[in-house]
């Protein structure tokens, strides 16, 4: 009887879970940070672009994995040139984020385009982006079509040759130093920002 009662109490405790369409895929996805993509094209025209789908695929050496469409100018460049470099805007740049996305012709430069300011990056052909937090400049180890069904998109995967961020953000307590940076993330349309700190891995 005992035992009935527990189970009982238990089932009403589970959580319900709902199935979902596929194309509401936002409800189950963790916010994606937002990188601003710095490329310069075969003319030597500066390209400006946000973007969420990157990945850390390895620490040591250090590589990251992008999702790109065909149709974007900053693939076109990365394939031509093959170095790009991933800057990390804060959250009191999001005006100028969005007007990275607007849709201009490749022949116009995005920094003018964004005030935004270039810098000269370290090894890499792309100027770093004066006004965001860190920087990861890069340069391309392979480019592959994501599947039949996807023919438009490609994973861009590359190593990062050399790293870089703002002199007041050098601390060696991450939780300080995240949150410093105010990192923006973003999902369908929408924008969000760092909480805060809630704990580490030896936590149990």
């Amino acid at each position: 009887m005992v035992k009935l009662k527990f189970f009982i109490t238990y089932a009403r405790c589970m959580k319900k879970k709902k199935d979902l369409e596929l194309k509401d895929y936002e409800l189950c996805f963790i916010p994606v940070p937002v990188y601003l993509i710095s490329t310069v094209d075969e003319h030597n025209i500066y390209n400006i672009a946000p973007y969420g789908m990157v990945m850390p695929v390895s620490y040591h050496p250090l590589i990251i994995s992008i999702g790109s469409s065909k149709n974007r100018d900053t693939y076109r460049n990365i394939k031509a040139i093959n170095e790009f470099v991933l800057n990390a805007p804060s959250s009191n740049m999001l005006k100028k984020v969005n007007r990275t996305a607007d849709p201009v012709p490749s022949e116009v430069d995005e920094f003018i385009h964004a005030n935004l300011t270039p810098i000269e990056s370290k090894i890499v052909k792309p100027p770093r982006i004066e006004e965001c937090t860190t920087h990861m400049e890069c340069k391309t180890m392979w480019i592959k079509e994501v599947s039949e069904e996807a023919k438009n998109r490609v994973i861009i995967t590359a190593e990062v040759v050399a790293l870089s961020l703002d002199e007041d953000l050098l601390r060696t307590n991450l939780c300080k130093q995240k949150g410093l940076m105010r990192p923006l993330y973003y999902e369908k349309h929408i924008y969000f920002t760092l909480g805060g700190y809630i704990g580490d891995r030896r936590m149990r």
